[in-house]
């Protein structure tokens, strides 16, 4: 047998080993793709950006004193913007959610987040009959 042929089976003997032994993590799962915060613009994507380069440009300065001290100021003052602007979008963001419920019900969204009551219920919508087949509704 030719080595690359034997190599070629052993790669997909070990590849079948680990998709049998090891659970795969989907990344099209809603919870991975909802990473970034319901309260994040395109703005504060911008701010982030400009305070990072801001901070590495103060980092990387280290002959000039004055210069350092300069972009030292720079970056403390766009790191305090940015940091206004995201507590700003929050509140706003907050304050959006807070109003999407009717304002005439107590046990509304806001009340169960703070009193930590939000659970998703798990129904099983399918089970498996002692023949073999599967249901087709809950009944």
């Amino acid at each position: 047998m030719d080595i690359r042929q034997f190599t070629a089976k052993l790669e997909e003997a070990i590849q079948i080993t680990c998709r049998e032994m090891y659970r795969i993590k989907e990344t099209s799962t809603p919870k991975a793709e909802g990473r970034m915060a319901s309260c994040w613009k395109d703005e504060l994507q911008v701010l982030r950006k400009r305070t990072n380069a801001l901070r590495r440009r103060y980092q990387r300065t280290t002959n000039n004193e004055t210069l350092r001290e300069n972009r030292k100021g720079q970056y403390n003052k766009a790191k305090a913007d940015y940091q206004i602007a995201i507590k700003m979008e929050k509140t706003r963001s907050w304050k959006k959610f807070c109003t999407l419920t009717p304002a005439n019900n107590p046990w509304n969204e806001v009340y169960k987040i703070a009193t930590g009551k939000t659970r998703n219920k798990q129904t099983i919508t399918i089970l498996q009959r002692p023949d073999g087949t599967v249901t087709e509704t809950t009944q």
